[in-house]
């Protein structure tokens, strides 16, 4: 199969920011940010930053054939949780464009390395994070 060209671009839940899961009904020093949750201090980050993240999708992302022949595009948003060790869990289809699509973004997501995790008063905490994948058709033939 060969790979594709893709956009990938960054969203973040609050003006760059991740939220925590807090179903302690404390604010363990953090923000509270309404719905049982709490804005942390330091963002989840994969490692080596936002410039390596996008490097492993490209590298790892894969333009469904099917979805190629139909001439299938567009954004697909994946919802995580980072651990607070960092282990990539709950992984589910946001908002989704077709089922090849969003399966191709799902797999490569569960097969992220694990992340620095996000931190409240410098402890680790689980935090949820939406990364938005953008898949391009390319325009250019491609061998």
């Amino acid at each position: 199969m060969k790979k594709s060209l893709l956009s990938i671009t960054l969203f973040f839940a609050i003006s760059s920011m991740v939220i925590a899961q807090d179903n302690s009904g404390e604010t363990k020093g953090g923000v509270k940010a309404g719905f049982g949750l709490t804005v942390v201090q330091e963002q989840a980050e994969f490692p080596g930053g936002n410039d390596s993240l996008q490097a492993f999708l490209r590298r790892n992302l894969v333009f469904p054939e099917k979805a190629r022949k139909e001439k299938v595009s567009g954004k697909v948003y994946i919802s995580f949780n980072v651990t607070d060790n960092g282990k990539i869990t709950d992984a589910k289809v946001l908002s989704g464009v077709s089922p090849e699509l969003d399966n191709e973004a799902l797999r490569v997501v569960n097969q992220m390395p694990p992340w620095k995790p996000g931190t409240i008063s410098g402890k680790p905490v689980k935090v949820q994070y939406i990364l938005p994948i953008d898949f391009i058709i390319p325009t250019g033939k491609s061998k």
